[in-house]
């Protein structure tokens, strides 16, 4: 790459080497790339270290080459590989206190949770003119961000993994029982997933309980049959509106329910798992080291629901499956692909359900009911900035979390449960614009005369 960088050093450089010189074109590189690479002014020392390299390397190479070797360890550094946001000690009223982000670290946080990516020129002005400092600068900010491309994409992103649709692409299925089923629609189910997620964020109207409970979705010729709805007449994604009695939002969406099925059989484990787990943020305990968990043979002659109830029945798994199936057999409408029935088997299903330990506890009839009561949750909505936050902070919340949680609750459903509203509030956190500057002398640890916890 640094070799095809420097095959034009004037436009690389922006800087005429012949009539300004070598160093000072490549010290005034150092500076101006350097900013961006490393998103933020380089210190005089580290601008000091990057010439020397030059310098070095130019004794005995090549301009170009010299150069690249510039660009490789501007490249190659820690700097640019990582988010290092280390808050300034001198800042630090006290050891171990909170001290807030500059603005061009605030520029860094807020451009790559929003937008996965480096920040835009008109983000590094701000950062430069040092306007990033309060949460309203702040939050101006992250709402432009959000009318970005760059923005639906993680967006996009945030529901490939909290969905888990990263494997979907090889998801297999029993060709004899789902012959219309290939490979090849992995990606696109995906694709209708994020299409009609971040339509739902940034088109509107917006709220979570839409996300839940909307009937339409996008639609291409491939996946049109799997929801029984006639091919759209233009190429690429439609949106499509759908029969409001059969789908309803996210949840049953035909990739969301393909991910939850077996390759021969649907899967009402992990379809009651995957709701209890990933809307409700309540793990389920893993099975005992003893536990059968092979799913029951297919026979033709019972329903699913038939041949599950044995794991309510085995004392040592009912407790954790009465928290699941009942809500994964809701969705017995769907087949293993996502394709409505109407008989299992040649039974009529049956897609009652019941939801237990919860705020919208009680039984239900069917995904579209389900889908209504979990959209009433507060427990989901609490999960869903759980999620979220988790998302924008890379890593998982702790008790000393709870207030920023609390923050962007509120914030939430002050504004109707906008999904937007709930991204940007998230950028209002002191989790979010502040960090923790560690005590540089902590105390020794209890039973340690010298702090080493070792015996001695």
């Amino acid at each position: 790459m640094s070799q095809t960088a420097t095959k034009d050093l004037k436009t690389l450089l922006e800087c005429d080497t012949a009539a300004a010189g070598e160093p000072a074109c490549v010290q005034q590189f150092i500076s101006n790339f350097g900013k961006r690479a490393w998103r933020r002014p380089l210190s005089a020392q580290e601008a000091a270290r990057l010439l020397s390299v030059f310098t070095t390397a130019r004794a005995t190479l090549a301009l170009d080459v010299s150069v690249q070797l510039v660009l490789q360890t501007l490249l190659d550094s820690p700097q640019f590989l990582y988010m290092l946001e280390p808050a300034d000690p001198k800042l630090a009223a006290t050891p171990a206190s909170v001290v807030p982000l500059d603005s061009w670290q605030v520029a860094t946080r807020l451009s790559y949770y929003l937008t996965g990516s480096l920040p835009d020129s008109l983000l590094f002005a701000e950062a430069e003119k040092g306007a990033l400092t309060t949460p309203d600068q702040v939050a101006v900010q992250a709402r432009r961000l959000l009318a970005l491309p760059r923005a639906r994409d993680r967006i996009s992103l945030f529901f490939t993994e909290w969905l888990k649709l990263r494997n979907i692409d090889t998801l297999q299925k029993d060709a004899t029982l789902y012959p219309n089923y290939s490979l090849a629609l992995g990606p696109m189910m995906r694709t209708q997933v994020q299409l009609f997620a971040t339509s739902v964020i940034l088109d509107g109207p917006g709220t979570e309980a839409d996300l839940l409970t909307a009937s339409y979705t996008f639609m291409n010729k491939d996946l049109a049959p799997f929801y029984g709805v006639p091919a759209p007449a233009a190429s690429g994604f439609t949106r499509v509106e759908l029969d409001p009695t059969k789908r309803a939002g996210l949840i049953t969406q035909v990739g969301v329910m393909a991910t939850l099925g077996h390759e021969n059989q649907t899967d009402p484990v992990h379809r009651g798992k995957f709701v209890r787990e990933r809307l409700l943020c309540e793990p389920v305990r893993p099975p005992p080291p003893n536990a059968n968990i092979t799913p029951p043979v297919v026979d033709t002659t019972a329903t699913t629901r038939v041949r599950f109830t044995q794991h309510r029945a085995d004392p040592a798994c009912s407790a954790c499956h009465q928290l699941m199936d009942p809500i994964g057999l809701g969705f017995e409408h769907y087949d293993s692909v996502g394709v409505w029935r109407d008989t299992d088997n040649g039974q009529p299903v049956d897609a009652t359900g019941q939801i237990n330990g919860s705020d919208v506890a009680g039984p239900f009839n069917g995904a579209i009911e389900l889908s209504k009561k979990l959209a009433n949750s507060q427990e989901v909505k609490d999960c869903f900035v759980q999620t979220w936050f988790t998302f924008a902070h890379g890593r998982s919340v702790t008790q000393a979390d709870l207030g920023n949680l609390a923050v962007v609750s509120k914030a939430f459903a002050d504004h109707s449960f906008q999904i937007s509203e709930l991204l940007v509030a998230m950028t209002q956190t002191k989790s979010f614009l502040s960090e923790l500057v560690p005590d540089p002398n902590p105390p020794p640890a209890a039973g340690s005369a010298n702090g080493s916890g070792g015996a001695q």
